[in-house]
């Protein structure tokens, strides 16, 4: 009964709403598939607006995409998204419908230019790893995925850690297992244990900071730090979008706290439960970071994006939405 009253509620949201409540949710999961949801939800609801003025459709466009922007804190890629489909309708003199149709073949770019990015991206992970290697995971990233399948004729083994409270490292363990490499799901916890039979540490990344540090799943910095004592080396696989531009501002990226009940349920009233999602990796225990450009030691690839991105003639204020 409760599930056909979840399915009305959800038939009833519109697309933004739903989007919104879905990644808060973690139905949608993982940065990258995050950023191409919103993208969807922004072209679809541009596609659906009844504004008649170019004024009407870019007060709606903002107000969803806000909404999307907020709903989780720590996702540069989902701003990088919103970012590129509010560029694409900043000029002057454009009408509804014009914009309209921007959005639509816009996403559509979004969508191929982030295949075309797969495709480089396991490429050169693929070629890094060495034949017979064994690999410790954590959390579950598309990209990590898509590259260990690239080379599973070169994987004797894959360890990956459950991810504890919501267990992510289930969904990396059956792709794994799926695509026919030889798979063990440990604790996270035991990842010491097999450390020293591990030749890398894949993990993705929900943020990249111009220092060159590293946010994803928590977890992810003491297993770095465990890394160095048993020679094993970290590589994080993500997409440039993941970089945040208003870190060489000065901006700190949030790091987010979810639920306490997803940790303990019904944990007694004068405990305080913890639940932070992510940490902080130090980018000195980073061996390299396989993008869509390439493998770069953290640093240089930060440096390499400022340049990119031409950030020395850009201000805080130009990076936020809500200017």
């Amino acid at each position: 009964m409760q599930i056909g009253v979840e399915k009305k509620r959800s038939e009833k949201m519109g697309t933004i709403q739903k989007t919104v409540r879905e990644i808060k949710s973690l139905k949608i999961q993982g940065a990258s598939k995050i950023g191409e949801k919103a993208v969807e939800a922004l072209a679809k609801a541009g596609s659906e607006s009844s504004a008649k003025t170019a004024e009407e459709f870019r007060k709606e466009f903002l107000k969803n995409s806000k909404l999307l922007f907020y709903a989780r804190p720590t996702e540069p890629a989902l701003r990088a998204a919103i970012r590129i489909l509010r560029k694409s309708i900043s000029r002057e003199g454009l009408s509804a419908q014009e914009m309209k149709t921007i959005l639509r073949k816009t996403a559509e770019n979004y969508e191929k230019e982030w295949q075309n990015s797969l495709e480089k991206i396991k490429e050169y992970g693929a070629e890094l790893i060495e034949p017979g290697s064994t690999i410790l995971t954590l959390c579950h990233s598309t990209l990590v995925v898509e590259v260990l399948k690239k080379a599973k004729k070169k994987i004797k083994a894959v360890y990956c850690c459950e991810t504890r409270p919501l267990y992510q490292g289930r969904i990396t363990a059956k792709e794994l297992s799926d695509a026919g490499i030889k798979v063990f799901l440990i604790a996270d916890n035991a990842a010491s244990t097999v450390l020293k039979k591990c030749d890398y540490f894949f993990t993705g990344a929900d943020a990249f900071l111009a220092d060159g540090d590293v946010i994803n799943k928590i977890g992810t910095k003491q297993i770095s730090l465990l890394c160095k004592n048993y020679s094993t080396k970290h590589y994080v696989v993500c997409t440039t979008n993941k970089f945040e531009p208003a870190s060489f501002f000065g901006k700190d990226e949030p790091i987010e706290e979810r639920n306490p009940k997803e940790v303990w349920e019904k944990a007694p009233k004068k405990i305080k439960v913890l639940n932070h999602a992510f940490d902080r990796t130090d980018s000195q225990l980073i061996e390299g970071i396989v993008c869509e450009l390439g493998i770069f030691p953290p640093e240089a690839l930060a440096s390499k994006l400022y340049d990119k991105l031409k950030l020395e003639d850009s201000h805080e204020d130009f990076l936020h939405l809500e200017k």
